[in-house]
């Protein structure tokens, strides 16, 4: 069956029929869009024709018809006023707009870039890259009642806290009977909040794209205030939106859409103020999360991270305790739960190559120059977003021995062993890094690292570079920690005379005392008497660079956390240098011998 322009559109049930007939009559539209044969005036015609076809379909599936018009239709109109002629182009605009609008309906990007249509600084237009995993993350728990977290964090100055303006307000158009609290640590930054939505709320471009909102005439509100307010003929709980400083109260208060937490610690001035994030984790458990009804909501965590112990870390690790995350294959810097309940978006200043990753806000000198003259630690959790002790660590760069070349003897040869030293701290967990750092001895008594295997891999798939470290480096004396796998002596053993290799000694060692102890009975021989790379020697995201970096942040105040590399380098310096190579085994023995 074929549709002509003027066809009287009738569509038959059931559901699923209504669905093919529309798919098929927009089929036929976008090959007339697409044929270069067939006058424009034609085309404009028919783009007309295709927002009629999508209002009706938007009356029985929402979400879909609006999708289908971002993903199918605006490219192609897109197309058409860059590719028509003057006498059609402003027509194509108008529609290629009306169809932005119409999307906009139920997709939040399409939302944010209608209302910034006009501005002349966009945020996130010239950020879309940085934000885009932050903006797909709320557009999805709008739809999907299994996202129930979302957990994000950015350097300062991104616009984190503008796209969840953005959303309270989108949300209100989704449904005037949406409930939502947004808290922060001031109430002066809550009720800035709450006027810039309310200015949303009033804007002639909302209501251009959510049509019921232009019966209000620009007054859309009921009861009106800074911090409580609620949208005319809405059903809502008590408010649409409480707007409460962290130390505010909220008895009483109920939301059904979105709780959202933005901004909870007060910047540097708390950021090792380790008292006052406990309460906040404590008044989270206790008085905040019940505030919400019987529907499924979305949590929402933005900020910057400031400490291992500010709120945002202790949601990520009671989350991860119910389900495990994984990166998602797409976006970068960001991990989705198993089981689809939470999102954890994490995005640096800096990505592991040393480039910016945000040049609109940090360009490439600016970030350079910041990282040089902040604090490491500040930088790291700050700028970086990656949380690590203010106090206790013990291993930093500047605490630990350096060497820019290796010794050498007056003649110009080695003033060190040939072979090298090596230890082994398989992985025991998904998250735990294979660490095997390797060390040559040299003749001033200290102990050199010059290689490293350092890797988030399974040990079965890391056998094979095990084995190319132990040549290549040519070891001769090799400690393996062995609590996890009976053979896996035995495995290196064969794989090594496979490769007619015969001068490595592999020897077990069975760790009986808690692992914090041992790295700190460990800690004054690592800094005495290992000789690390110079930090400009080696890559950021080598084996060595993370290897480097895991060590640097250890802290012997949150032992449980970062303890790959400083486990392993411990275990060189108990077993080969202090212990000489001589490793402690458990052995049997012969219960006879002693009369028992």
């Amino acid at each position: 069956m074929s549709y002509k322009i003027g066809d009287k559109i009738e569509l038959k049930k059931p559901k699923q029929e209504k669905k093919e007939q529309y798919d098929e009559i927009l089929r036929q539209a976008t090959l007339i869009l697409k044929n270069n044969k067939i006058d424009e005036s034609e085309k404009v015609e028919v783009s007309h024709m295709l927002l009629d076809i999508l209002e009706n379909w938007f009356l029985e599936e929402e979400r879909e018809s609006c999708l289908y018009a971002k993903k199918k239709l605006i490219p192609i109109l897109y197309e058409l006023v860059n590719k028509s002629s003057l006498d059609y182009m402003s027509d194509f605009f108008d529609i290629y707009k009306l169809l932005y609008e119409f999307s906009a309906r139920r997709d939040f990007e399409c939302f944010i870039d209608c209302m910034e249509w006009d501005m002349a600084k966009k945020v996130y237009g010239k950020r879309r890259e940085i934000l885009a995993s932050y903006v797909w993350a709320l557009d999805k728990c709008a739809f999907d009642p299994k996202l129930e977290w979302i957990v994000a964090s950015f350097p300062p100055s991104i616009g984190k806290s503008y796209i969840l303006n953005l959303f309270t307000a989108w949300s209100y158009g989704l449904s005037i009977n949406h409930a939502n609290i947004r808290m922060s640590y001031s109430d002066e930054l809550v009720r800035g909040f709450s006027r810039t939505v309310k200015s949303y709320l009033m804007d002639e471009k909302f209501a251009r794209i959510f049509k019921n909102f232009a019966y209000y005439g620009g007054k859309p509100f009921d009861v009106e205030k800074e911090s409580d307010w609620t949208i005319k003929n809405a059903v809502v709980p008590k408010s649409n939106l409480v707007s409460r400083p962290r130390g505010g109260t909220i008895n009483g208060e109920r939301a059904n859409f979105a709780f959202m937490f933005d901004d909870m610690t007060k910047g540097r001035e708390e950021a090792n103020n380790t008292v006052i994030h406990q309460q906040i984790y404590e008044t989270w458990t206790t008085d905040w999360y019940p505030r919400r009804t019987d529907d499924p909501i979305t949590y929402i965590f933005i900020g910057t991270q400031w400490c291992p112990e500010d709120i945002l870390n202790r949601i990520i690790d009671d989350r991860e305790a119910v389900s495990p995350l994984i990166p998602h294959p797409k976006f970068k810097y960001t991990w989705v739960s198993e089981d689809g309940s939470t999102v954890v978006i994490k995005v640096p200043m800096l990505d592991e190559n040393g480039k910016t990753t945000c040049p609109a806000v940090y360009p490439q000198e600016r970030a350079e120059q910041i990282q040089k003259t902040t604090e490491p630690f500040l930088f790291s959790c700050v700028y970086q977003q990656n949380p690590i002790a203010p106090t206790g660590r013990e291993f930093a760069e500047e605490l630990l021995l350096h060497y820019d070349k290796l010794p050498l003897n007056e003649d110009g040869t080695p003033a060190f062993s040939t072979t090298a030293y090596a230890v082994l701290d398989p992985a025991r967990k998904g998250k735990d890094n294979v660490s095997m750092p390797i060390c040559v001895h040299g003749d001033d008594d200290y102990y050199y690292m010059t290689d490293c295997l350092f890797k988030q891999k399974p040990m079965t798939d890391l056998y094979d570079e095990i084995i190319d470290k132990i040549i290549e480096n040519n070891v001769v004396e090799f400690v393996v920690e062995n609590n996890i796998d009976v053979s896996l002596k035995t495995l290196l053993n064969e794989k090594l005379v496979n490769r007619g290799y015969n001068l490595c000694t592999i020897k077990e060692k069975y760790n009986a005392p808690r692992k914090e102890q041992r790295i700190k009975d460990a800690r004054g021989i690592v800094r005495s008497r290992i000789k690390f790379k110079n930090k400009t020697d080696y890559l950021p995201n080598s084996d060595y660079g993370r290897f480097m970096k895991n060590l640097n942040e250890y802290s012997f105040d949150y032992p449980a956390k970062f303890d790959d590399a400083p486990d392993s380098i411990s275990m060189m310096a108990s077993e080969i240098i202090a212990g000489n190579g001589m490793v402690q085994k458990v052995q049997p023995i012969d219960r006879r011998e002693y009369g028992i």
